[in-house]
């Protein structure tokens, strides 16, 4: 299982806006790119995370929810090592 902090950082905020290309707009990548990586983050854990409806935004599978839940915690803990260094 290999996954990177940024493919992380990309769902958390899908999740959020509740949108791909939304949260691309506000992440400043292109929408084709952001769902490259969520797509190799599901690979890479072997489960769907989002379910895509055509023009009406994402919606959180329960794996999703559940690696949300740690997603955000250690994302949180990168952060404060961040502010270490």
């Amino acid at each position: 299982m290999q996954y990177t902090l940024k493919q992380l950082r990309y769902l958390v905020a899908v999740a959020d806006y509740g949108s791909i290309s939304l949260a691309a707009h506000n992440l400043f990548i292109s929408q084709p790119a952001l769902s490259a990586a969520i797509a190799q983050l599901e690979s890479s854990l072997g489960v769907p995370l989002l379910i895509r409806h055509h023009a009406r935004g994402v919606s959180v599978t329960p794996a999703g929810r559940q690696l949300l839940a740690r997603a955000r915690g250690l994302l949180g803990h990168a952060n404060e090592l961040e502010l270490l260094g």
